[in-house]
């Protein structure tokens, strides 16, 4: 099963509402489901650990938040098709 599905069945098994897209949660979810540490995946992103880390603040209304980039949401949604990192 790819993960992507595994990542949808976890959500529904813990009650949650699995959203479209990117969203703190949705990527907090995606690590955990991967299996690595935000710096592991900041890594194979390109991107610095601080950034990864403001793309995963929950308000998105905070100074320390920032949106992630389509054109990366999507590498991280490849990552949970392959399965590895």
């Amino acid at each position: 099963m790819c993960k992507i599905r595994s990542l949808k069945s976890y959500i529904e098994r813990v009650g949650m509402t699995f959203e479209v897209g990117y969203t703190p949660t949705n990527l907090r979810l995606a690590i955990t489901s991967l299996g690595v540490t935000q710096a592991a995946l900041a890594a194979t992103l390109g991107v610095s650990d601080r950034t990864l880390r403001q793309w995963l603040v929950e308000d998105l209304e905070a100074i320390g938040h920032r949106d992630m980039p389509l054109k990366q949401w999507r590498k991280v949604l490849e990552l949970l098709e392959v399965g590895e990192v």
